[in-house]
């Protein structure tokens, strides 16, 4: 089965709709590994917070601003 690229803003949007749902939601189109490493590039990047997994992240102003652009 193929599946599309997981970018960025999917990830952002699937938080700002979703919240900490975001995962589940994701993983039902992409690889569990792909949306690990979306989540964690998020994070990196700045646009995610997240406590105790990244997959349980909130956006920061960065990211809300991102998907604003």
């Amino acid at each position: 089965m193929s599946h599309s690229e997981l970018t960025t803003d999917m990830v952002l949007a699937a938080i700002r709709d979703h919240g900490f749902a975001a995962y589940d939601v994701l993983v039902r189109d992409h690889p569990s590994e792909a949306v690990i490493a979306g989540f964690t590039a998020a994070a990196r990047s700045g646009f995610t917070t997240f406590g105790v997994a990244v997959h349980l992240a909130s956006l920061t102003d960065k990211g809300s601003k991102q998907l604003d652009s």
